[in-house]
């Protein structure tokens, strides 16, 4: 396994992971229970994944983890494509959270 890239070390906190979700809801136009839904599946999927990544590797997802996967997770939902890039822990995050939008049955919220 490869190198992680440098990151900042502002820890992910459980009522930070809240906000940042919470912003994406609030700047959306679909404000519904459906996506209140995918956003609650994507701040579990996104806890557990914090958890399971300090836990079993030591490695801190960070703010800046989450938001950077968070800008990449409706264009990759609506061209099936994940962005070209080195930083596995983001990328990964974003597809654990496409999986998990999958087996529920949700990437079509974000389609339009």
């Amino acid at each position: 396994m490869g190198e992680l890239p440098e990151r900042s070390c502002l820890a992910l906190e459980d009522d930070e992971i809240d906000k940042l979700f919470l912003a994406a809801l609030e700047n959306s136009s679909q404000d519904t229970d459906e996506v209140r839904e995918v956003f609650s599946t994507l701040i579990k999927t996104t806890l557990r994944y914090r958890d399971q990544m300090l836990e079993h590797k030591g490695v801190v997802v960070t703010v800046e983890d989450v938001r950077t996967a968070l800008k990449w997770l409706v264009p990759c939902l609506a061209t099936g494509q994940v962005p070209k890039t080195d930083d596995k822990l983001r990328l990964d995050l974003l597809k654990i959270w496409v999986d998990e939008l999958k087996r529920l049955g949700k990437p079509h919220v974000y389609l339009t």
